[in-house]
């Protein structure tokens, strides 16, 4: 089932065996096979849009005397302000930022002297010698403006399904989604962020990467340009974005299929902490099954374990 919708097609599924049929490798979407990232939401309803940008209440952005005020000079602040932190609670940790030097630290860490140098040059913010600090503090959960993807369509949905599965009180309307992306120069305002893997091993594990839609900044106005990466697709009009998307009661499901195909928490996170989220899914998993349904992943093989507990 299609639908259209400006620029972006929706490939809506009903189990997660047709779901996952649709997201495999060797599905042709836009024409090719090879390029393509996917990202993995709880809600297909969300837009794609950074951690940073979906509330201006968040912490970063209540920097004394600046909170409320909404100006691309107040944003760079704040945000080159956060990377600045970041950098130093690394230092009193003994913690590598990848790309540092004192250089970096001066000409891209000094919160005033960015923004003002951001805004009287009118440059897209942010710059690409902001990636590797973004990247490694966005993948340990400081918000930024980078969007995590991956070249493997399994690891998108193991995301998405982790993540609805523990979504409470869910309806029957609701769906989870996997958006699939096909770079190009036509999208030029998206920037392609690859970080190397030696660096970060949920990076490596996960097959990741990230975006950066870039906004031209202008003196005491708001960024120009769109926030959610998928509206300024759709403006572009351009078939470079899709999304497949599935009812959140399939959760399970999918879980249990990327489990098949050795995609877990613990091959995605390779630590202790990875180990112990794969636990609790498992039993999640186990818990979200309906045994009197007969197409139930897990339920297949409970009358042999049944079976052999009773002999």
């Amino acid at each position: 089932m299609e639908q259209k919708a400006a620029t972006i097609t929706e490939y809506a599924t009903s189990t997660a065996e047709e779901f996952w049929d649709y997201i495999s490798p060797q599905r042709d979407v836009f024409g090719c096979k090879e390029g393509l990232i996917y990202r993995g939401q709880a809600n297909a309803d969300w837009k794609l849009e950074p951690s940073i940008l979906r509330t201006k209440s968040h912490g970063i952005y209540q920097f004394p005397g600046l909170s409320g005020l909404d100006s691309s000079e107040i944003s760079v602040f704040c945000e080159v302000y956060a990377l600045s932190e970041f950098a130093k609670q690394c230092d009193s940790s003994g913690l590598r930022i990848p790309g540092d030097s004192p250089e970096f630290r001066r000409d891209y860490l000094n919160h005033f002297e960015v923004a003002k140098k951001v805004i009287s040059g009118e440059r897209f913010w942010a710059s690409e010698e902001y990636s590797e600090i973004m990247a490694l503090a966005q993948h340990h959960g400081l918000p930024t403006r980078l969007l995590d993807w991956s070249y493997r369509s399994y690891v998108a949905a193991y995301f998405a399904a982790s993540d609805a599965i523990r979504i409470c009180n869910s309806t029957p309307e609701q769906r989870l989604a996997v958006w699939v992306m096909l770079p190009g120069e036509e999208i030029n305002a998206i920037g392609i962020i690859r970080v190397p893997g030696n660096n970060n091993a949920n990076i490596a594990n996960q097959s990741g990467l990230f975006t950066l839609l870039k906004q031209r900044c202008y003196p005491e106005q708001p960024k120009a340009g769109d926030n959610c990466l998928d509206d300024y697709i759709a403006r572009t009009l351009v078939d470079h974005l899709a999304k497949i998307t599935l009812p959140i009661s399939e959760s399970a499901k999918v879980l249990d299929l990327c489990r098949r195909y050795g995609v877990t928490a613990a091959t995605l996170f390779p630590d202790y902490s990875g180990a112990v989220r794969a636990t609790l899914e498992h039993f999640v998993r186990w818990s979200k099954t309906q045994c009197e349904d007969g197409r139930d992943i897990q339920a297949q093989a409970l009358p042999e374990l049944i079976k052999a507990r009773s002999n």
